[in-house]
């Protein structure tokens, strides 16, 4: 029972990082076709606006996917929404290898822009409702760092070594996958609790989980702190309130607006530092800062470095509190981000150390980054939306960080053109300084506790989930 119990999980972790490194691909092989297509490839006229709304249409788009996985999710379930989504990636990539018009590629950018926003979102959410309190946040490490990032390296690779074009069509294998896989899992115990389905998800938890002291106490509290707050939502006991009801009654709750402001500013954090803008166009900054055209090993250092950072989390996390992994390597990788920006400014490009100078440095930053705050900000954004608000809190803020990295993407070009590359570094390292200031203060730490433990500190300032289980005391879990 056990064996096939850790089977069960391995699928499904192994599902869900296949996903991650779907997406991850598709910005890797961007930024390949983005280089090629500067480079003004035969047989496709295009200018450099052109190609800047290609690189950053994905990212404006994915708001839409926001709101598509909130309506899907809400219908079908986690599984079915992630399966659903993952269908148009696949045409997607067909139409990118036929592509020789500015229109169909931004056909394409739309299309796989709305899929992308919500398999990632639809990711995020999933693996910490699959996960107990102490297997999360190794479980989201793999699979929105190490996936991503082993797609994001592949992408550049392949891009470097073959056509963009065929690149694409390589692009059909995992995100068919994403789209199989699902089907062949069990549903999340948490969605399943958000509606009402309690003897159902219990059933799916034991069948994930088993049944240890510690998983029958967060099952319990899952389904106690369920029943507390659908009964607030229901006087008769038995309509549920709708969604705007609900939405209405969390806007007037303090605790919303503390976990708003937190979710603002990890957007920003993450589109500060580069997140996604560096992945996107990491060929095209390797060539253009070193200057060098053959730039297969410098792109295989930087790569190596993002995917070693992002296994480094794994067993970080084993040792180490969340808040010191995130200001300790925080604050390290800003520190490099600046040293790189002086070096862009004060070593001169005819330095024959120059080129492997940035790329060093660019990629320890990776390292740094993917091994820290990288990896933490995504485990946070997956754990602080309220379970009955998950959808509506997937748009709003996912809208906000669509917008945030549509325009860092769209603007880096002419950026990089008017401040230079070292002027982008240091104004993005700022801003992450002040990102870091405010999670000092406001961001408690969430290592080993389950969801509903952190939603109620929000509500109540601090780690109690006696009430609810006091509160509930009298209700018995059904086998």
């Amino acid at each position: 029972m056990h064996r096939s119990r850790t089977v069960r999980q391995l699928f499904i972790l192994s599902g869900l990082t296949i996903c991650g490194l779907s997406d991850g691909f598709i910005f890797g092989q961007m930024s390949g076709m983005v280089d090629a297509l500067r480079g003004k490839e035969i047989g496709i006229s295009l200018n450099d606006s052109d190609i800047s709304w290609i690189a950053s249409t994905v990212n404006a788009t994915c708001i839409f996917g926001f709101v598509l996985a909130g309506i899907v999710t809400e219908k079908v379930g986690r599984r079915g929404a992630i399966a659903v989504l993952s269908v148009p990636m696949i045409l997607t990539w067909i139409m990118l290898y036929f592509a020789t018009s500015f229109t169909i590629f931004v056909a394409s950018r739309i299309i796989v822009g709305i899929s992308y926003g919500g398999v990632i979102l639809l990711t995020y959410i999933t693996t910490a409702e699959y996960t107990t309190a102490k297997q999360r946040a190794m479980c989201l490490t793999i699979v929105t760092a190490v996936g991503p990032s082993i797609g994001t390296a592949l992408g550049h690779v392949l891009s470097i070594l073959m056509h963009w074009r065929t690149v694409a069509l390589m692009g059909i294998i995992p995100t068919t996958l994403s789209a199989v896989l699902p089907f062949f899992w069990v549903e999340s115990p948490s969605w399943l609790a958000s509606k009402g389905r309690f003897e159902e998800s219990m059933a799916a938890y034991r069948e994930l989980h088993g049944r240890s002291e510690s998983t029958e106490l967060e099952l319990k509290l899952l389904v106690n702190f369920e029943k507390i707050k659908q009964n607030e939502f229901t006087p008769n006991k038995k309509l549920y309130f709708s969604m705007l009801e609900k939405i209405i009654l969390a806007l007037k709750q303090a605790y919303f607006w503390k976990i708003s402001l937190l979710v603002i500013v990890i957007t920003v954090y993450r589109v500060a530092g580069g997140r996604i803008l560096y992945n996107t166009l990491a060929i095209t900054m390797l060539h253009e800062m070193t200057g060098n055209s053959n730039i297969l090993m410098s792109t295989l250092l930087v790569d190596g470095f993002i995917v070693t950072g992002s296994i480094i989390p794994v067993f970080l996390f084993r040792k180490m509190k969340t808040r010191t992994i995130l200001f300790l390597f925080g604050l390290t990788s800003n520190i490099v981000l600046i040293v790189l920006s002086a070096c862009l400014y004060y070593i001169p490009k005819e330095n024959m150390y120059y080129a492997w100078v940035c790329s060093l440095l660019l990629a320890f930053y990776f390292i740094i980054a993917y091994s820290g705050p990288y990896a933490v900000l995504e485990i946070l954004l997956s754990e602080l939306y309220p379970l009955e608000l998950k959808s509506f809190c997937t748009f709003l803020y996912g809208s906000f960080a669509g917008f945030e990295t549509f325009l860092s993407v769209k603007l880096a070009p002419s950026m990089f053109v008017s401040m230079g590359y070292h002027g982008v570094f240091l104004l993005n390292a700022s801003i992450v300084f002040l990102c870091l200031g405010y999670l000092w203060y406001y961001l408690p730490e969430t290592k080993g506790r389950s969801l509903q433990e952190i939603e109620l500190y929000f509500r109540n300032g601090k780690f109690d989930n006696d009430l609810i289980l006091e509160q509930c005391e009298s209700d018995d879990l059904v086998a």
